[in-house]
């Protein structure tokens, strides 16, 4: 099923696409968060920074989903509610970047599973953040 398709299954509708500016701002603000929060985890905060900038962000129309954002794995992408202030981004961001840094892919780019794993492959999510 096509990206699109499924986004419209699930009510949403992309309004626009947040500039390198948007996207900056917000993972910076995450990553800083991140590496102040778990200091024992000694996490590279450029590392968090550059992954979360490889995210594509959208605002979106979500219908009836009273939900501030939505990761979605296929095309990592976050899509944030259209009636979310711009401000807020980041406070809402956080959960779905999680999402994105703790997620193991294998080598054809497919999710094998999310979440903090203690596993021996370190090529994708949180793992990578730590050990590289």
């Amino acid at each position: 099923m096509k990206i699109d398709s499924v986004l419209k299954k699930e009510g949403i509708n992309v309004v626009s696409q947040l500039d390198t500016l948007q996207v900056n701002s917000i993972a910076k603000s995450i990553s800083n968060k991140l590496c102040l929060t778990f200091p024992e985890h000694n996490l590279n905060r450029s590392d968090i920074f550059s992954a979360i900038c490889r995210l594509n962000m959208y605002v979106a129309d979500m219908g009836f989903d009273l939900s501030g954002a939505k990761y979605y794995y296929r095309n990592n992408s976050i899509y944030f509610n259209k009636n979310i202030n711009f401000e807020k981004f980041s406070d809402i961001a956080i959960h779905e970047c999680l999402h994105y840094i703790q997620e193991i892919r294998d080598e054809r780019d497919n999710v094998v599973r999310m979440g903090l794993y203690d596993n021996v492959s370190r090529s994708s999510g949180l793992m990578k953040l730590q050990f590289s």
